[in-house]
């Protein structure tokens, strides 16, 4: 997914924008589970990385 968006933006920009849709998915589990009076952490884990990427690669596939 990575190679795609790379092909697409340029590495760095893939790199920027990747990490900032990074960023985005951990914030939204924090807040999610701080307004569900849940711990951090727990049973579920989720590829933050994985979803960032699909996240990235969808915005860049209706962009071109």
């Amino acid at each position: 997914m990575m190679q795609a968006i790379t092909a697409k933006v340029g590495k760095e920009k893939a790199i920027e924008i990747v990490m900032q849709a990074y960023n985005t998915e951990l914030l939204t589990t924090w807040i999610a589970r701080i307004q569900a009076v849940k711990p951090i952490g727990g049973p579920q884990r989720r590829d933050h990385l994985a979803d960032a990427l699909v996240r990235v690669g969808e915005v860049c596939d209706l962009t071109s």
